[in-house]
């Protein structure tokens, strides 16, 4: 078991193809499962349950240094965009101390909500950015799938687990 250190490298992808001009940071999307409130006689009072598959929205922002054909390319709001950030996270071996790494794959699907050209500053970044709103979000570590949710498709995968099917099955 490695203890992970820190992001190694990584890259950016749409359409197969690196994007150029990004700031060294993206935040990836949070998963906010939506809730609904359990109440009634026989309870202990309320309390907020997850509904099973089911999330809150899911934004991810992709920020560039300074206005870029880049990011332009992500702006079209009637087509949706696939990107892949592929990336090494350094690890190291408590036992031996030896240093390794494990590939991390995080693809998201989603149209444009936001386009912010950000400022205009004499040698400085102009920090722009695009948000997109996704409709599929799935991150895979060293070849296996620890989360994909695909909303369109009713798919919640969680450590390789299709917590969906059942439900699938019945609809």
């Amino acid at each position: 078991m490695k203890i992970p250190q820190v992001v190694n490298r990584y890259n950016l992808y749409r359409k197969g193809s690196k994007l150029v001009g990004l700031t060294g940071e993206v935040e990836l999307p949070s998963v906010t499962m939506v809730t609904d409130t359990l109440e009634g006689a026989g309870t202990g009072g309320n309390m907020d349950v997850p509904v099973i598959g089911l999330t809150e929205n899911m934004d991810i922002q992709i920020p560039f240094m300074s206005l870029t054909k880049d990011l332009f390319s992500l702006a079209n709001p009637g087509e949706a965009e696939d990107l892949t950030l592929r990336g090494a996270i350094q690890g190291t071996d408590p036992a031996t101390g030896k240093i390794s790494y494990t590939s991390v794959a995080i693809s998201v699907r989603g149209t444009v909500k936001e386009i912010a050209p950000g400022t205009v500053k004499s040698g400085g970044r102009m920090e722009s950015s695009v948000t997109m709103a996704l409709s599929y979000y799935k991150i895979v570590l060293d070849g296996e799938t620890v989360l994909e949710i695909d909303k369109l498709n009713n798919v919640f995968v969680v450590n390789g687990v299709d917590v969906l099917k059942e439900v699938r099955d019945m609809c």
